[in-house]
């Protein structure tokens, strides 16, 4: 009997100690997976340290190599040139989309310095005089007329024009025409004769060519100048150069294309000139608020201009 309670008891002891290894177990299994989890954490923190840091230093880079660039915020400048409210009729703002010719005239990029971009998107720190804001404007015209003339590899197709070159066609000389651009190709028949003829390049070659051309002078007949865009001109200039390119006598397309191109940065000077001017308005009626507020305290000033301010102490 007693050794019975004895081997009872010795069993319920191996349980019990069976049931504490099994918890020990539980609690250091448990404690595993926290510093898993723990060192886990800290590797991601030290990984978003790590990128937060290159992450300040591309930002630094940025701004640093931003502010090289010889530029000012023309907004904050004594000269404000904010065209499109200066003049509602011509807007700066290249009106396009994409690769694809808006006559209205919507957002378009551009490759290299848009004009409006000097307007709105410039270092204000870099230069404070407004008489330098007005040469940087000047020479990125300058710039942009020089680009009207370069020789670069054509960039041009049918999507970037509003016309249908689908559906209906008419032969004129050797070409077949879509019936939009056969009033064009007429008047320039009429006015310049068949500027093809003197081309030896093949018609499969040429053919798109001539009709890429054609649907440049279309555009040049529907534009008006506000609705002409930086994009669009060089557009034109590839289309031009294109034709060029084959021996298509189109000289007088080129001719003019500079011509439009200088009326638009006209337009650009004249509406910077009509800021100049609200400006000056703008001075000379807070100049005759300020000379009605000091009048009776500036002659007072001149009795005492390059002499002592005792003057007039002693009789």
């Amino acid at each position: 009997m007693h050794s019975r309670v004895s081997n009872h008891e010795t069993s319920n002891k191996q349980i019990g100690c069976k049931g504490e290894l099994r918890q020990i177990q539980k609690i250091k299994k448990k404690k595993k997976i926290e510093l898993r989890e723990q060192q886990l954490k800290k590797k991601e923190f030290e990984s978003l340290i790590a990128e937060n840091g290159n992450l300040e230093e591309l930002i630094e880079c940025l701004i640093a190599g931003y502010r090289q660039v010889p530029a000012t915020d023309l907004q904050k400048q004594e000269i404000s040139v904010d065209l499109s409210d200066s003049h509602p009729h011509f807007d700066v703002k290249d009106g396009e989309q994409g690769m694809s010719s808006d006559v209205e005239g919507n957002a378009e990029e551009l490759d290299g310095i848009e004009l409006d971009d000097l307007l709105d998107d410039l270092v204000p720190n870099e230069v404070t005089n407004p008489e330098n804001s007005l040469i940087i404007l000047q020479n990125t015209i300058a710039e942009f007329l020089l680009k009207i003339d370069e020789d670069v590899a054509s960039n041009v197709d049918f999507s970037d024009f509003m016309i249908c070159f689908n559906g209906e066609r008419k032969t004129i000389g050797r070409y077949s025409f879509p019936i939009s651009l056969v009033p064009t190709v007429e008047r320039i028949m009429n006015a310049y004769g068949d500027v093809s003829a003197s081309s030896p390049m093949n018609m499969n070659i040429t053919g798109k060519i001539y009709l890429l051309f054609c649907a440049t002078i279309k555009e040049m007949e529907d534009l008006e100048l506000h609705q002409v865009t930086q994009t669009k001109m060089l557009k034109w200039r590839d289309a031009i150069k294109d034709a060029l390119r084959v021996n298509f006598k189109v000289e007088f397309a080129m001719s003019h294309l500079k011509k439009i191109a200088r009326a638009y940065c006209g337009g650009i000077g004249e509406q910077v000139l009509l800021t100049i001017n609200d400006k000056l308005n703008s001075l000379y009626k807070e100049r005759a608020k300020a000379l009605e507020g000091f009048k009776d305290f500036l002659a007072n000033a001149k009795d005492f201009d390059g002499q002592s301010v005792s003057t007039g102490l002693f009789p």
